[in-house]
């Protein structure tokens, strides 16, 4: 960037003009924050970024930051189970500082997991959660139409913004001589995830049937065209799930035409994805060989901080065990935080499997739960990271309303019932 101090000011006061109009507009209607952080999700690339004071953030941390102070001290939500574990495992995370962690790894943990957390918890209580669902619905369906057009085109419009060319993540992927699409999220398993997760509110959505197939077709669509075994998997899993444990959020008919779209779409999906992974040969079955051989990495692992197995290169690049890519988030926070704070959030999600399958879940668990085999093979990296940890604080805030509703509904459902039993005799 230029080192000019005029030019810097300028942006500096043009930044902060922009950010006070955007926290105006969220302060008046919050339902404009949920419809541009889901824009700045799917569409703004990590690698339009800035930085502050040593920080770098994507526009979406930008949005996640503006949208919490506008709306976080009109806000009241129930402290949960979930916070406590949360907050606990953070503070770990931080004291991991204290035995080697290293300082950026700590400053993303707090930009891209807790950030958005808290925004999830937030916006729920705010705008409820059909508005959500509707946001994350229309946009990952616009991002599905994208990633046809770059599969079937070969091009991707984000990686020739001007200025981005060579930066990390605009490297493209191939499989059996295909382009995997990967949209705005500058990896084909980041998109494939998070299309994965947003079928969950697809399903959700109180949208009528004409409106909803078409959605659901374009998404899963879209998802295989990443030509991503987990997006897919974590697609069939939402699928799974919704049908046999979100009952109250999915009518019969709207199941009936769920359950009726998978099959069709698996009969015509199925030969091309069997096709594209014959054709891609070793690196398919490569690529899962190399997750399992980062199992061993668990002994490496200390009770909090930094595994001493870490290596630094000499162009400063981070080896665990000789592995410069740890394709796993529950590994990677092992390795770079310790087995404590690995272990709570193991604990979060197991506490999230039992809410689901008691019948107490809700599509946002549903949507996390979802992506517990792509947590353990696959990193939380670009915007897939932000989108699961806001999607947990999503399913905390819309437990505690039903809860909440539950709870004040239930002495008058005793009332009526005791009536029904004293007119009966």
């Amino acid at each position: 960037m230029d080192g000019n101090p005029l030019r810097l000011l300028a942006l500096l006061v043009i930044g902060l003009n922009v950010a006070l109009a955007v926290w105006l507009l969220f302060r008046r209607d919050s339902r404009w924050a949920m419809v541009l952080w889901g824009a700045a999700l799917f569409f703004t690339p990590v690698y339009v970024n800035f930085t502050v004071q040593g920080v770098t953030l994507t526009i979406l941390d930008a949005v996640t930051i503006v949208a919490i102070a506008a709306s976080m001290l009109d806000t009241r939500w129930q402290w949960s189970i979930i916070d406590a574990l949360m907050g606990t495992a953070v503070l770990c995370i931080f004291v991991s500082g204290m035995f080697g962690a290293v300082p950026g790894h700590i400053t993303y943990t707090v930009v891209s997991w807790v950030l958005p957390y808290i925004w999830g918890r937030i916006v729920v209580a705010r705008v409820g959660f059909e508005w959500v669902a509707s946001c994350i619905t229309v946009a990952a369906v616009l991002a599905a139409l994208l990633a046809i057009i770059e599969f079937l085109t070969g091009e991707n419009l984000f990686v020739q913004l001007p200025g981005v060319a060579g930066a990390m993540w605009t490297n493209l992927q191939y499989r059996g001589g295909l382009l995997r699409a990967e949209g705005a999220f500058g990896h084909s398993i980041s998109l494939g995830s998070s299309l994965a997760i947003s079928t969950a509110f697809a399903i959700a959505v109180p949208w009528h049937l004409r409106w909803k197939i078409p959605a659901l077709v374009t998404i899963a669509v879209g998802a295989v065209m990443t030509v991503s075994r987990i997006g897919m998997v974590g697609i069939l899993l939402v699928v799974g799930f919704s049908l046999l444990f979100l009952g109250r959020y999915v009518r019969r008919a709207h199941r009936l035409a769920v359950v009726a779209i998978t099959a069709v779409g698996l009969l015509i999906a199925l030969p091309f994805i069997a096709t594209v992974f014959d054709d891609a040969g070793s690196e398919a079955s490569g690529s899962a060989e190399y997750r399992a051989d980062l199992v061993p990495l668990i002994r490496d692992m200390v009770a909090i901080g930094i595994s001493p197995a870490r290596e630094v290169s000499a162009d400063g690049a981070d080896y665990y065990g000789g592995f410069r890519s740890i394709d796993s988030a529950l590994i990677l926070t092992g390795l770079r935080h310790g087995l404590l704070p690995l272990a709570i959030f193991i604990l979060m999600l197991g506490i999230c499997a039992w809410v689901v399958v008691t019948g107490k879940g809700n599509p946002a668990a549903v949507a996390v739960l979802s992506q517990v085999p792509a947590l353990a093979t696959v990193a939380l990296i670009t915007q897939y990271a932000p989108f699961v940890w806001f999607v947990a604080g999503v399913a905390v805030t819309s437990y505690s309303l039903e809860t909440r509703r539950g709870s004040a509904g239930a002495p008058e459902t005793r009332r009526l019932a005791h009536r029904r039993i004293l007119e009966a005799s």
